[in-house]
């Protein structure tokens, strides 16, 4: 195999002859190769809506700091919202003081992370003496497409996986070096991962370093490991970083200790947690969501795996790469054995693995043993070309499309899918000739660029599907008709159906005889929070001459309207909900005529005052 230009400096033995000097790693490789990271993780970021999901949810409460809300008690809707620490609202909430509040904004402080990833592969590939693996590996990262939509998603995980990498990488160097500067380092970053996602970074790095210790001391008593990995000044750095908030948040907020690591912590593991609003699974959930995780590049990993050098050496490279595979192995195991499953959770061990194989790979070239692993390598992109090529063939058959179809897929946007299908198998293959006749530098390039063209297609098909994912339109259309300060009302439904609105126009939101979990603990923490209402507080609106909205979700239209709330009220509807809302009026008795403004269009003066007959036939078209 003809050496990459990804760059390659043999490091624990002579250089092969066919090595030449403009084959050294240079500053220029990595730029370009963190610039192509950067393209898949950055471009398109603001273009699908904010969701009605945990994104819509965490975005609202960094909104809410942002703009003069609680640094301590992070607050959703103004109700206590402690589930998860606050690191990540205190990045997104600084990103919108700094550019505003929208879809990027909220998005950026994840995407970063997950490109530091990539960054932080190259870093340590060129630490270690081993370029082609930092730089395999920080392709690999930033261009899985697993990977890449997590980390284009607002969520915890992106920005825990960095720093929990950060320190499990800074623990290995630290034991390999023997020098506990790397160990401080490292408890730095550990505190940071804590805060990003909650104990459970502290819990896996420690199970991960408790089980380094037992089964490879490395020439050193397993005692003289732990009082070297115990050292006084990291714990003391660890403390000073996690600490001051979860003190402050305890003293401020009643029942936080208990919810906060008993319920949301260890009862989550083990499946208990109330309210159970997590998902589940067999002990092997994990196994395909890997290879989504890596998708286009499971082939090529797969061919790694099976031939590359096994890794007996005691180099740094080595030596970290070991144990990353047995990091990725700790997370495999430790979430599969939990009882709350999600594919998020196993983001770090992406890059672990990745590191893993690119130091194998580093090994083949040094050895000079590539010749095979290159044909396998072209294999495994032929591979991905060949499984490309057969989904586009089956996207004919009325079977396969009417299964798209039910899954979700807009029918207008099944010709994008076969048009991003045949270009995945035109480049997968264009990248298998060009790895066959040894422009493996190229080749792996090019198959890397197949994360910017899926992700520019699920960023396509998030706007196709902005009516199922979001209420932005909905509000849009709302606020064209009502003015800013209309209280807005979500029939019982919140979380994944209604979260949105808080992004997008609402200012005041309100939950009626909510089922939400996620404002069930806050309710109850604090009883004069105004998110949670009954019924009554629609009448109180009304009587009020209050301008107010209420969201309906189509699956309970039939309950809201056996109250007889919607009495007098204009409705339209939207895909999944309809909306009521009613104008400002006049303070009194709630049947009285309604009065619009004056500066309203005529189409809506119309409205204003419809008939017994036009306000009953609006309640039936709803239904």
């Amino acid at each position: 195999m003809n050496p990459p230009s990804l760059a390659l400096r043999p490091t624990r033995s002579a250089p092969p002859a066919w090595v030449s000097a403009a084959a050294e790693p240079r500053l220029a490789i990595d730029a370009a190769l963190l610039a192509l990271t950067a393209l898949c993780m950055f471009h398109g970021l603001g273009a699908g809506p904010i969701r009605d999901t945990d994104e819509a949810l965490y975005a609202a409460i960094a909104a809410a700091m942002a703009h003069g809300g609680s640094w301590i008690i992070p607050h959703l809707d103004g109700v206590p919202y402690i589930e998860k620490p606050p690191l990540l609202y205190w990045i997104m909430a600084l990103v919108f003081k700094a550019f505003g509040v929208g879809a990027w904004q909220a998005r950026l402080p994840d995407a970063l992370a997950g490109w530091l990833c990539s960054v932080g592969c190259v870093a340590l590939g060129r630490a270690t003496g081993a370029p082609l693996a930092g730089r395999f590996a920080a392709l690999v990262t930033a261009t899985s497409l697993g990977f890449l939509l997590v980390c284009r998603t607002v969520l915890f995980d992106p920005v825990m996986a960095l720093f929990w990498l950060a320190a499990f990488a800074c623990v290995q160097l630290a034991m390999h070096r023997q020098q506990r500067a790397w160990l401080r380092a490292a408890a730095v970053a550990l505190g940071l991962a804590t805060l990003a996602k909650g104990p459970m970074a502290l819990a896996l790095l420690g199970l991960v370093g408790l089980l380094q210790i037992v089964f490879a001391p490395e020439g050193r008593a397993r005692s003289q490991w732990l009082r070297f990995l115990l050292d006084p000044w990291s714990v003391a750095l660890f403390l000073l970083i996690v600490a001051p908030w979860h003190i402050a948040a305890s003293l401020r907020l009643p029942g936080f200790a208990h919810f906060y690591f008993v319920n949301e912590t260890l009862m989550r593991f083990l499946g208990t947690r109330v309210p159970r609003d997590f998902h589940t699974g067999p002990w092997w959930y994990y196994g395909p969501r890997l290879l989504i995780g890596f998708f286009q590049w499971s082939g090529v990993m797969a061919a790694v795996a099976l031939l590359a050098p096994r890794l007996r050496g005691s180099g740094t490279a080595e030596f970290t790469a070991r144990m990353a595979r047995n990091a990725a192995l700790v997370w495999i195991v430790f979430f599969s054995a939990a009882g709350d499953k999600g594919a998020y959770y196993l983001l770090p061990t992406v890059p672990l693995l990745a590191w893993w194989l690119g130091v194998r790979l580093q090994a083949a070239q040094e050895a000079d043993a590539s010749a095979r692993l290159r044909t396998w390598i072209a294999m495994g992109m032929l591979g991905f070309a060949l499984c490309t090529l057969g989904a586009l063939a089956l996207s004919w058959t009325p079977a396969l499309q009417a299964a798209m179809l039910r899954s979700g897929l807009p029918a207008d946007e099944l010709e994008a899918l076969r048009t991003l299908l045949a270009e995945l198998s035109a480049a997968s293959l264009l990248a298998g000739v060009m790895q066959m006749r040894g422009h493996g530098s190229a080749a792996l390039l090019l198959f890397g660029l197949l994360g910017l063209t899926m992700t520019g297609f699920a960023d396509r098909l998030s706007q196709a599907k902005t009516a199922d994912l979001s209420q932005r339109h909905v509000a849009a259309k709302l606020y064209a008709r009502m003015p800013a300060d209309t209280i807005v009302y979500s029939w019982r439904r919140f979380e994944d159906h209604d979260a949105s609105l808080l992004l997008y126009g609402t200012r005041q939101l309100r939950v009626i005889d909510s089922l939400s979990s996620d404002l069930r603990f806050g309710c109850a923490a604090d009883p004069g929070a105004r998110a949670c209402v009954g019924p009554g507080a629609v009448l109180r609106s009304r009587a009020e001459g209050r301008p107010l909205a209420v969201w309906v979700p189509r699956g309970r239209l039939a309950g809201f309207l056996a109250t007889g709330l919607a009495a007098g009220m204009f409705s339209f509807p939207a895909r999944d909900s309809v909306v009521f809302y009613l104008p400002e009026r006049s303070i009194g008795d709630p049947t009285r005529p309604w009065l619009c403004s004056q500066s309203r269009k005529a189409s809506f003066m119309r409205d204003c005052h419809p008939s017994p007959l036009a306000r009953k036939a609006s309640i039936t078209s709803a239904s």
